[in-house]
């Protein structure tokens, strides 16, 4: 399977020494975008992608041990991101992955909206890499993803708490179709911000499968507090232009452009337009590579 592929660990191992962040402020994509060409099976693709954004400016940041570290002072604090890394690391390795994840997926949600999603997003592809292959690079990959949301946190929107008792699989499908109508926001006006909002739901569709049902429905209230806001200054196209094919030379136009947005976009619209077969996931991946 391509999302075993050795080429994506050595890709975590390199990002592993590279900066979160570029020095005009913009996150580093590397991590994320070389998980997403796995998914889309393009595997050759991931080491010039990873060797890219591993030399893109910015300092690296090394995990630090701490004794008695105390997340609730931490939370948020940016200076703390090496210790962030260095507590998840030992969590990781002391209580295993999913354990980790369930605990702190449900406690960083309410801040879902940090880094434009990119907290939410990044640890959604890690925890989907190491899903697939539980490796020691996939396990860093993790750590780093986790501590680089907590130390970034900012609270969010306020959400919908309670309500009738919901499936999983369920919850999971309506984040999805929050996605598609988020789809239809960008299509009225395709730009960063919008975008976003499309891959941040999607990076919530993975969580949510590693989670209690009772935080994937705070998850799904979240990603709809969230939207309100977000896509408060558009309203949603009404009529979708006809889609064209979803097949690989999309996939390869959104490659060629080196643009880690139309890598990640393609992805998460080729799954939600798997999981609900709204064209709104198609148009939408059209239009970010400019095969609209």
């Amino acid at each position: 399977m391509s999302e075993t592929t050795p080429a994506l660990d050595e890709a975590f191992e390199r990002m592993a020494a590279a900066s979160f962040e570029l020095p005009n402020g913009f996150v580093n994509h590397g991590a994320m975008a070389c998980e997403a060409l796995a998914k889309l099976g393009c595997t050759g693709e991931i080491d010039g992608w990873a060797r890219r954004f591993a030399l893109a400016g910015g300092a690296s940041v090394e995990p630090v041990a701490s004794a008695g570290f105390e997340w609730q002072q931490a939370l948020g604090v940016y200076d703390r991101l090496p210790e962030w890394i260095g507590f998840f690391a030992s969590a990781v390795d002391e209580d295993g992955w999913p354990a980790v994840v369930q605990t702190w997926v449900p406690r960083l949600m309410p801040g879902l909206r940090t880094a434009l999603f990119h907290g939410a997003i990044r640890t959604a592809h890690a925890v989907r890499a190491i899903d697939a292959a539980d490796t020691e690079p996939r396990r860093g990959e993790l750590a780093r993803a986790l501590g680089y949301w907590a130390a970034r946190s900012v609270a969010g929107q306020p959400a919908a708490t309670g309500g009738p008792a919901e499936d999983a699989e369920d919850i999971r499908l309506a984040v999805v179709y929050a996605a598609a109508q988020g789809a239809r926001h960008y299509l009225a006006r395709p730009d960063i911000l919008n975008l976003h909002g499309v891959t941040g739901a999607m990076a919530v569709e993975i969580l949510a499968g590693h989670i209690p049902a009772s935080a994937a429905a705070a998850a799904l209230a979240q990603v709809r507090a969230e939207h309100a806001v977000l896509y408060a200054r558009t309203q949603p196209v009404a009529e979708l232009r006809p889609a064209g094919p979803q097949g690989t030379e999309l996939v390869q136009a959104a490659v060629s452009s080196l643009d880690p947005h139309q890598v990640k976009l393609v992805e998460a619209c080729r799954r939600g337009l798997a999981a609900t077969g709204d064209p709104a996931f198609a148009v939408a991946a059209q239009t970010v590579t400019g095969r609209a």
